[in-house]
């Protein structure tokens, strides 16, 4: 693993895709996707895909490259209450995420969420590059506020070992909403400048579409996460198609213009 998180180059935002298996690895790298993200999304909004299955999946991608990020989605916090139950991430990953969705009211979460990395890298015997979790619809999914969120990955040390390297900006519920529905540009904003001007990377998801690119270049995020809109359909439940991928990936290089 690098020291630093890689960052995106130039102007436009790195193209996350989201896939559930090998199958949709392939079409969302031929779409032009920067960041490949392994996740189930029937699971929750950061389902993790059976261990078995990540590691298939990483082979095949690596395979085909051996630089191309990959993030993996590890459900929530609060699923991990047991920590002889974390499995062995593949070393071939580069970005690990774990939601905070009902963990909101316990004082503890922070250090919970320290130990459960600490214990999944410890299994993996490697180091992965950390990435927050601010869910817009907090208070619907229990979680900390995006506010609590930012805060605590900024206090931590990227000097130390399992410092957060960036805070993802998503939604909870998968009911149609987009994330400009449940924070403001403003928040959001300011979010994203306390974070930047803290070297950290900024991230956004959530029912992100070609029509919802509107003035994003202002919020000026490093990665563009997505799911529907990599589907045939524009189905999340769907399944990830080329065509989608380069079609959403030529909205957010014109979003810059």
């Amino acid at each position: 693993m690098t020291k630093e998180a890689p960052v995106a180059a130039g102007d436009t935002p790195w193209l996350l895709v989201s896939v559930r298996d090998v199958k949709e690895a392939e079409a969302a790298l031929a779409g032009g996707c920067d960041i490949l993200d392994i996740k189930e999304p029937k699971n929750g909004p950061l389902g993790m895909v059976p261990p078995a299955q990540i590691s298939k999946i990483v082979d095949a991608v690596r395979k085909k490259s051996k630089t191309i990020p990959i993030s993996v989605a590890l459900g929530e916090l609060s699923e991990w209450d047991d920590l002889k139950k974390i499995p062995k991430v593949p070393a071939g990953v580069t970005y690990l995420k774990v939601g905070t969705a009902k963990v909101g009211k316990d004082a503890n979460w922070p250090d919970r969420w320290k130990v459960i990395r600490k214990q999944f890298e410890s299994n993996a015997k490697t180091k992965f590059h950390w990435v927050a979790v601010a869910y817009a619809d907090w208070r619907a999914a229990g979680a900390p506020s995006p506010t609590a969120i930012v805060d605590a990955v900024l206090e931590e040390s990227l000097t130390k070992s399992g410092g957060c390297v960036g805070v993802l900006f998503d939604t909870w519920a998968k009911q149609g909403r987009s994330l400009w529905e449940w924070i403001s540009r403003a928040d959001l904003k300011r979010h994203a400048d306390a974070l930047h001007q803290g070297g950290r990377l900024v991230a956004l998801a959530g029912g992100l579409a070609c029509d919802k690119l509107n003035d994003l270049h202002t919020l000026d995020p490093d990665i563009v996460g997505i799911r529907s809109a990599a589907c045939k359909d524009g189905l999340r439940n769907g399944v990830v198609v080329k065509d989608a991928v380069s079609a959403f990936r030529a909205c957010l290089r014109a979003s810059k213009k």
